[in-house]
């Protein structure tokens, strides 16, 4: 019972047993149809990547969740069997989401240079000549949070496609 989430490489997290985060989860909650099981399996997901800070983990695609629920879950009656069938299932198919940090890296970097060029330009278009009402203390900061933002947006699109 104190297997912990070390395939995970979680550290700090060996003091946690599954049992907890599996009858936290399912034990309690009526999952006969996929969609109960589902639900479930989203709040587990959901709080799982928001207590722990800094990392995230990629779940299987809906297909797959769906493959597991019928080929495995709803053969099982049993709750211990349930339990470590479902542990071999996240163990196996939840992977810690791969961040490419230079995307962020170049947009934070090309973000300011970017944004002078911009004021400077909107000197001679009558479009953009409203930007000299915003001190470049102001605007550049923002223009630089707008392309980290976009960055990100960018790379949550990616991600979504493969997934």
């Amino acid at each position: 019972m104190g297997l912990a989430f070390s395939a995970f490489g979680l550290p700090g997290w060996s003091s946690i047993p599954t049992g907890q985060v599996y009858d936290q989860y399912f034990k309690d909650k009526k999952t006969d149809s996929f969609e109960a099981f589902h639900v479930a399996y989203v709040e587990f997901c959901k709080d799982f990547n928001t207590v722990l800070p800094g990392q995230d983990f990629d779940t299987p695609s809906l297909e797959k969740i769906q493959k597991f629920y019928d080929d495995t879950w709803k053969l099982i009656n049993e709750d211990q069997e349930k339990k470590n069938a479902f542990m071999k299932y996240i163990r196996d198919n939840v992977k810690e989401a791969a961040v490419d940090d230079s995307l962020f890296i170049m947009a934070g970097l090309a973000a300011p240079a970017g944004a002078i060029v911009l004021k400077r330009t909107g000197q001679s278009i009558p479009q953009l000549k409203r930007l000299d009402l915003l001190p470049n203390v102001l605007f550049v900061p923002l223009f630089t949070l707008a392309a980290i933002m976009g960055a990100t947006a960018v790379q949550m699109k990616q991600r979504s496609r493969h997934t």
